[in-house]
């Protein structure tokens, strides 16, 4: 009987280990400085010595302790800019990307200070679960009045970048970057490549993962460490539901107190306070 040709192998940048291989490591910096120049309108004279200020050695394997595999950047002035992946989108993503931006703000702001000298934190987020705020590509967000739209302060800056949403054809210089990240294909990549010495440098950095046997290792790792990770996340919620319906609460009441628990948990609340709050025993918690 004839063997069948194994299939041909597929990498995307939306992996964590290989998206934070291109854009937050030193010897890439200059395929980050494009990608986040096109998102955020700076100028390449603002990644004038840029910092890459978790630049730290790329896990060799995944566990409960990784934690977030988001690059954060600090450029020449002070600013602050915190880039992520996240491939599914939960309802409390927004707030959670306010917190962490406005955690980045008071990193960095010491004892003597003045409010003056508080420095701007962007935030870029880069989705692959469709946003639900807005039906665009790429969602800005900013401190305004409501009516007039006059800006309050530029402090906080939130983008949102969905790959979901994405047209087929017709593509702007950000949008071929968010479709490089988005395919599995080495083709289309090689396409999208072909007139942008950056991005030509970018693909063969994701060519390396066809080449070495430890990279692709490290790569599969960080997907197997996203999915167990989705599934303790899935499993806590049907937990909870069971929990909630054998004690007569509607089910929508369930994912609330869910939802909220995990909110909480993620603020760094108490999982007593949690506790008292949602009605949710402690090993629910524990488990969010």
């Amino acid at each position: 009987m004839q063997k069948l040709p194994a299939a041909p192998m597929k990498f995307t940048a939306r992996n964590d280990y290989a998206f934070k291989k291109l854009f937050g490591t030193e010897e890439n910096k200059d395929i980050m400085i494009e990608f986040i120049s096109l998102v955020t309108d700076l100028s390449q004279d603002d990644f004038d010595d840029v910092r890459i200020d978790n630049n730290e050695q790329l896990p060799r394997f995944y566990n409960d302790k990784t934690g977030r595999l988001d690059i954060k950047i600090r450029l020449n002035d002070g600013r602050k800019i915190d880039v992520e992946m996240q491939n599914t989108y939960f309802d409390y993503y927004p707030k959670r990307s306010i917190f962490y931006c406005s955690k980045m703000i008071h990193e960095h702001f010491f004892s003597g200070l003045q409010y003056a000298d508080l420095k701007k934190c962007i935030a870029i987020n880069v989705l692959n679960s469709p946003f639900k705020l807005s039906p665009k590509v790429h969602s800005v967000y900013q401190i305004r009045e409501s009516e007039e739209q006059t800006l309050l302060d530029e402090l906080l800056e939130i983008h949102f970048l969905d790959l979901t949403k994405l047209p087929k054809e017709n593509l702007t210089s950000v949008e071929k970057w968010l479709m490089f990240i988005k395919t599995d294909s080495k083709e289309e990549r090689r396409m999208l490549a072909q007139e942008n010495p950056v991005m030509t440098k970018a693909n063969n950095v994701m060519d390396i993962f066809y080449l070495d046997e430890q990279e692709r290792r490290r790569y599969e790792a960080a997907w197997e460490y996203e999915s167990d990770r989705l599934s303790m996340i899935n499993e806590s919620e049907r937990k909870g539901l069971e929990r909630g319906k054998s004690l007569g609460f509607a089910e929508g009441s369930c994912h609330k107190a869910l939802q909220d628990a995990g909110n909480f948990k993620r603020l760094g609340v108490s999982i007593d306070i949690i506790t008292q709050a949602t009605g949710l025993s402690k090993e629910e918690i524990e488990k969010l």
